[in-house]
């Protein structure tokens, strides 16, 4: 039994020993592999990779990204590209299975979705089916903007070929899908442009780190704008209002209570300038009957207004203000009105509306201004002679004057515009060749009504 026990523990010592003297080994391999490598000494690099990758694939994710130096580097002078190619992807599978918590399986599988297409090879279902095992599986790490495109345009071959069963609506949703990714990239790397540059702002200089940063950013961002472009090319090739609109009018029914396949619906036709489709409007509405909102019915306002329905136009308009509880938001809205009906000429009704607005925020200088405005165009209506009709700038310099009060964002607008009545105004010799001591009320005789007081001498 002391024999049997005595031959365990040296086999096991021998055994440690191995593997220890095997740890060694491929540490020291590993060192003299990362050196060559930086020294450009390709070829005695490649042994010591292949020795890497038979005796210690698990032991360091750097055997792969040096390896994919080194195979990059003979792919480039290669002969034969496509037998260079394929070793190069089996290196980036090999660190996916070897050293999987080592590995962003996302960044990888594209580099590999990214050779395929260069090299040609696979088919377009398996080129695509790699990239979109890292768009489903890692999509954090899918991040390259030539490979997210590539990606799209791989579906919309697959689509166009009419082979794969892929249908329009299926084509639409991995547009949108790939879209939402560059929208969160363009953002992502908008904000860390805005991080680098604010550490400039406190340091007064940037290192050749965080240079390289704002140029990698900048690039990205720019080829994210270009590639968001030639998706939306190929997506206008394919998704017309004549193709949108049957597709969806076969879904609505099923759906006229999914709040999220509503907006999705009513979204695209949107997008598509589809607008004027009777089906639009029935997707708003039953947006509106499912989750009714200061924002619908105000959009539905605006679509009966389009459409010359004046009164469900107003009947929406008087919803969405008592939806709205924002005083602000109404008063611009209100004030928005009053401007047209000033242009129109229907200067009566314009003043009611920004009166209206005033109710709503008493503090909205612009309703104000507006109303200043609107009297002194109406100055040589109103009047019998010209100094009655010159009075009229009193009135539109006693709104400016409000507006300033109140407003403190149009105070300058506000100063101006007081400044310019009062000088078309009567001056003080002519109030007093009219007889008057100031403070006396004047009959405003016109549409504007009511009076104004002749300021004091």
């Amino acid at each position: 039994m002391k024999t049997c026990t005595k031959v365990f523990i040296a086999t096991s010592m021998t055994l440690v020993s191995l593997m220890t003297n095997a740890q060694n080994t491929c540490n020291e391999t590993l060192s003299l592999f990362a050196g060559n490598v930086t020294s450009k000494n390709f070829s005695k690099a490649k042994s010591q990779l292949n020795y890497l990758r038979k005796n210690c694939a698990t032991i360091n994710s750097a055997i792969y990204a040096h390896g994919e130096t080194v195979l990059t580097h003979e792919l480039k002078n290669a002969t034969n590209k496509k037998e260079a190619a394929l070793a190069l992807i089996q290196l980036y599978k090999d660190r996916i299975a070897n050293v999987p918590a080592k590995t962003k399986k996302g960044l990888i599988l594209t580099k590999i979705g990214g050779v395929m297409l260069n090299y040609k090879i696979g088919s377009l279902k398996e080129q695509y089916d790699v990239f979109d095992e890292a768009f489903t599986n890692d999509s954090k790490n899918f991040k390259n903007p030539r490979y997210l495109y590539q990606y799209f345009d791989l579906y919309y071959q697959m689509y166009a070929s009419k082979e794969y069963g892929i249908s329009l609506e299926n084509f639409i949703e991995k547009y949108e899908a790939v879209n939402e990714k560059f929208e969160y990239e363009k953002l992502r790397l908008s904000n860390i442009k805005v991080d680098v540059l604010a550490k400039k702002e406190k340091n007064k200089t940037l290192t050749a780190k965080e240079k390289n940063r704002i140029k990698v950013a900048t690039k990205n961002i720019a080829a994210i704008d270009q590639f968001t472009k030639n998706m939306v090319l190929l997506l206008e090739k394919e998704v017309t209002c004549e193709t949108l609109v049957p597709l969806l009018e076969e879904k609505f029914e099923s759906n006229k209570t999914n709040l999220q396949w509503l907006r999705k619906a009513a979204g695209r036709l949107d997008a598509k300038n589809c607008t004027k489709s009777p089906l639009f409007l029935e997707l708003v509405i039953a947006i509106d009957i499912t989750e009714p909102t200061a924002e619908s019915k105000y959009y539905l306002y605006t679509i009966y207004k389009r459409k010359g329905d004046e009164e469900k136009a107003q009947h929406y308009f008087e919803a969405y203000l008592s939806y709205e509880n924002d005083g602000t938001k109404k008063a611009k809205i209100i004030t928005a009105l009053g401007n047209k009906a000033a242009q129109k000429g229907q200067k009566s009704k314009a003043r009611t509306l920004f009166l209206k607005a005033l109710k709503f925020d008493p503090t909205f200088g612009s309703a104000y201004i507006n109303l200043a405005r609107l009297y002194a165009s109406s100055a040589n209506d109103c009047g019998t002679d010209e100094f009655s009709k010159r009075a009229t700038y009193w009135k539109a310099a006693e709104m400016a004057k409000k507006a300033k009060q109140v407003d403190a964002s149009k105070k300058q607008e506000a100063t101006e515009l007081i400044n310019f009545y009062m000088q078309a105004a009567p001056s003080k010799t002519d109030i007093f060749n009219e007889g008057y001591k100031g403070g006396e009320k004047l009959p405003i005789k016109c549409w504007i009504g009511g009076t104004v007081t002749v300021p004091k001498l």
